[in-house]
């Protein structure tokens, strides 16, 4: 082989090689990329699972300081117990601003579509209670917004008849 040729084949040679180690590095900085955008969804995922989980936690208590105010009102005799279950219930209903809970469209969704008697029956009462009040929350917050929807709804709560 001529010495012009073999000169310019290791020229050749040595361009692409360096090419081929360009493109080495500039794939593995892709690859770093793209698993650091992996790694900060999965980071994004589990804050809005842990915020979702916070906020289930949070609506679930004030769902039952609610019920034990309601059960407290309904069958206290004493005047200053009864009193405090309401200004209890009045400081939820101004921190919620009388907002549906979240799942109290699914229990509504549920009452309004489905066999509600056959769903509910068995269920424990405080488990019928929660369901009846999601979807009373939900009725009043629907008939807030529209007026010309049903005020009360129908046997909702059939265990008392």
């Amino acid at each position: 082989m001529p010495r012009d040729e073999l000169t310019q084949t290791k020229t050749h040679l040595r361009l692409a090689q360096q090419h081929a180690h360009r493109t080495d590095a500039e794939r593995a900085e892709m690859e770093a990329q793209l698993h650091s955008a992996k790694a900060e969804a999965a980071r994004a995922n589990a804050r809005a699972a842990r915020t979702h989980a916070e906020a289930v936690t949070t609506q679930a208590a004030l769902a039952e300081v609610r019920r034990l105010c309601d059960m407290t009102i309904a069958d206290s005799i004493r005047v200053q117990a009864v009193q405090q279950a309401r200004d209890t219930l009045a400081a939820i209903d101004a921190v919620t601003e009388g907002k549906p809970l979240p799942g109290d469209a699914a229990w509504h969704s549920v009452w309004l579509h489905g066999d509600w008697r056959w769903l509910t029956k068995n269920m424990t009462t405080a488990e019928r209670e929660h369901a009846a009040d999601a979807v009373a929350r939900y009725s009043a917050h629907l008939n807030a917004d529209d007026p010309d929807l049903e005020a009360e709804v129908t046997d909702l709560r059939w265990w008392r008849d």
